[in-house]
């Protein structure tokens, strides 16, 4: 009996509270002797904003990419997200990069409304191939308008900016894998 009511307070509960989530699906695949390598950094200025001491971000922030000389490599993306309606145009190491995609997703808060958070991708192959190993600066993704008119994103503390690079190398030493982005 105790069993059943368990599962009929589950079902009920799933009525009266919907659960959403974000619809995934697979961008791309590599079979074979394959491995990634992911860099990137935040643009908050401390860690998670407990305590609320910030709203806005820091103007850039950089990560080092190095790889060893054996791996191809093949494809790289860049990804970055934050809160507000987004910025497809950025800076990677004083290149102007534009998203290829961008993707939001708006949450509804009973104090603030709604709150709007992207992210974004680039294909940016050639720039990883041109530069190589090294260190790697992102700028001018400027959120502020969005941080300022909204106080939810601060007051909630998800006022955030990051980013990162996927780059994808083949090397003929490695097991063979299966990499999905």
């Amino acid at each position: 009996m105790k069993r059943s009511t368990c599962i009929a307070f589950i079902y009920l509960f799933g009525i009266a509270f919907p659960i959403s989530a974000q619809d995934v699906s697979l961008f791309e695949q590599f079979n074979g002797r394959y491995d990634y390598l992911a860099i990137g950094n935040t643009l908050n200025p401390a860690e998670n904003n407990i305590d609320q001491s910030f709203c806005t971000l820091l103007e850039s922030s950089s990560a080092d990419l190095s790889l060893n000389s054996e791996n191809q490599i093949l494809k790289a993306y860049l990804y970055w997200a934050g809160s507000g309606s987004g910025d497809t145009e950025i800076t990677l190491n004083d290149i102007s990069i534009s998203s290829d995609e961008t993707y939001s997703v708006t949450y509804n808060d009973i104090f603030y409304g709604q709150l709007e958070y992207f992210s974004c991708y680039a294909d940016i192959t050639n720039l990883i191939l041109n530069e190589g190993n090294g260190s790697y600066v992102f700028s001018d993704m400027d959120i502020d308008a969005d941080l300022i008119s909204n106080p939810g994103y601060c007051n909630n503390r998800t006022n955030f900016g990051g980013w990162s690079i996927y780059v994808i190398y083949q090397n003929d030493n490695l097991p063979l894998n299966q990499i999905n982005l």
